[in-house]
């Protein structure tokens, strides 16, 4: 029995690994083929890096169980110094499965270091809200059981235009994090500030 147990662990343990080294390798590939310098790709790659670890942090001391949402969203803005005066955040209380946390904690990152370099937080008067509720879809038999729904809204920045191109952050938010929860991510350029909306079926933890 503790040799089944242990074959567990070890499986779960190789799990993670490659999915993480899956994740990095991505974002590294990315951020090099994308940024403008050597130093502004360090930086991205850098950032990243942080971001992970702090969400691997927070799933560690749950035991890689679940984790509360809220600590998320405020880890998140927290690495970007953001303070509660500019950044808000409520929603239910809701738990998510540890690739949900991480996606999601990586999704927040994103929009939050453009926000800090263009949108809401790059200037002294600009703000955040996130906001987020578990809904119940009885309407299609497919997409039975609860949601999970989450907006990203800034306002009082800088004039928002829509990027004449996709960065990678956009792209790994509408694609490859729709593909990864199995839902809808989308990201508006508002002229009022930029906005995100998020739509995925919530797993139980």
């Amino acid at each position: 029995m503790a040799s089944e147990h242990q074959q567990l662990l070890i499986h779960e343990l190789n799990h993670r690994v490659k999915n993480t080294l899956a994740t990095v390798q991505a974002f590294t590939t990315q951020s090099l083929r994308s940024a403008m310098s050597l130093g502004e790709a360090r930086e991205a790659i850098t950032a990243r890096l942080i971001a992970l670890a702090k969400a691997h942090d927070l799933l560690t001391a749950e035991k890689w169980e679940s984790a509360d949402l809220s600590r998320i969203v405020s880890d998140a803005l927290c690495l970007h110094n953001a303070d509660r005066q500019r950044c808000r955040w409520q929603g239910d209380a809701v738990r998510v499965v540890p690739r949900t946390a991480l996606a999601l904690s990586m999704m927040l990152h994103e929009l939050a270091t453009n926000a800090t370099k263009y949108g809401a937080l790059s200037n002294e008067t600009g703000a955040v809200s996130v906001s987020w509720a578990t809904v119940e879809d009885a309407n299609d038999p497919y997409e039975a059981g609860p949601r999970l729904t989450m907006h990203w809204r800034e306002r009082d920045g800088p004039p928002v235009l829509p990027p004449t191109r996709r960065g990678f952050g956009s792209r790994m938010i509408e694609r490859g994090l729709a593909n990864e929860l199995g839902g809808k991510v989308k990201i508006f350029y508002e002229p009022a500030g930029a906005v995100c909306t998020l739509d995925i079926p919530l797993e139980a933890s």
